[in-house]
């Protein structure tokens, strides 16, 4: 469940702020509280050991919320053919590990917005959210998908809850392996191979390599080596 580090490197700014604040304040933290420990993924401090590890060991959703949770993911990021599906990029657990480690922001406004979708569900068809069918479940989603047309009707609330919700999946399917590496292609930095400034740009500023130098400096043969020099600065390794 552990999404902290990820979040925290690649939700900078306003998507950041909104998911990663702090659990304290500095103000709030004791002189004896700032000795950092190694935990796996970097130094966490004693509070933050604490609050991991009990996040570790909570829970906060029931099975049935999170079937319900995880239904309306899926219907959010259901994924093109051969892509991974919302749930399968581990929603239930980002959701139940939002959840946990930002209460305020997160726990009333998904239970309520699960109570909400089940009882809209109840009215419409007779049966909770997850025992409808996949038609009906879409039926009650295209009224709450929209917010602007949501407003100032019945449908806000759940409306509301929706767009908290899709916020969240898409958090989660873009920063999981798959989201990231597979949908958006992302492959992070990766060795490449320079071969010197391109000839038109060299002939565009009037410049050119020295020919005694280029087989030294630019020769991917050799770039595994690393150069060599005497106490004279001369290359050794120039053969």
């Amino acid at each position: 469940m552990d999404r902290r580090k990820t979040l925290k490197t690649l939700l900078t700014g306003t998507l950041g702020a909104t998911l990663v604040a702090g659990c304290d304040s500095p103000a709030d933290l004791k002189t004896a509280d700032l000795k950092a420990e190694p935990q796996g993924y970097g130094l966490r401090l004693p509070h933050e050991i604490a609050h991991d590890k009990r996040i570790a060991n909570e829970s906060f959703f029931t099975e049935a919320e999170l079937d319900t949770l995880g239904i309306l993911g899926d219907i959010i990021a259901p994924g093109e053919p051969g892509d991974p599906k919302a749930t399968e990029t581990g929603l239930r657990e980002f959701l139940e590990f939002m959840a946990l480690d930002q209460p305020d922001q997160h726990q009333t406004r998904l239970r309520g917005g699960v109570a909400w979708i089940n009882s809209e569900s109840q009215r419409r068809f007779g049966k909770p959210f997850a025992e409808i069918l996949p038609a009906e479940q879409i039926n009650i989603v295209d009224d709450i998908a929209y917010p602007l047309e949501a407003k100032g009707t019945p449908m806000e609330f759940g409306s509301r809850f929706f767009e908290h919700l899709r916020f969240l999946t898409l958090t989660c399917y873009f920063t999981s392996k798959a989201g990231m590496m597979k949908v958006l292609g992302y492959q992070g930095n990766q060795p490449n191979v320079w071969d010197g400034v391109p000839q038109e740009v060299l002939d565009k500023h009037g410049l050119a390599y020295d020919p005694k130098y280029l087989p030294l400096y630019v020769n991917q043969d050799r770039r595994e080596e690393i150069a060599a020099w005497d106490e004279n600065k001369n290359l050794l390794n120039n053969g």
